[in-house]
């Protein structure tokens, strides 16, 4: 058996995952499941298998995915 993704939770209720062996992310196309609720699935594709989040929002267009500088801090950090 191989580790593929260890989860750590941390104080600030953030979650921290490391992934090993990625091949690919995918954000899939957000779709509508009420009035104010939206689902997207990210999926990671790595040389063992895949990972996939389930993510909901109140907005379609919070599903977003951002690149960060060099040298810019983690979310984390503040959150």
């Amino acid at each position: 058996m191989t580790t593929v993704a260890a989860i750590s939770f941390h104080d600030n209720h953030s979650i921290s995952m490391d992934v090993e062996g990625i091949q690919e992310i995918v954000l899939g196309r957000p779709m509508q499941v009420t009035d104010d609720q939206w689902f997207c699935e990210l999926v990671i594709h790595t040389e063992n298998g895949k990972l996939s989040l389930q993510l909901l929002a109140d907005d379609a267009g919070k599903f977003k995915v951002d690149s960060k500088a060099d040298g810019e801090a983690d979310d984390f950090a503040s959150a």
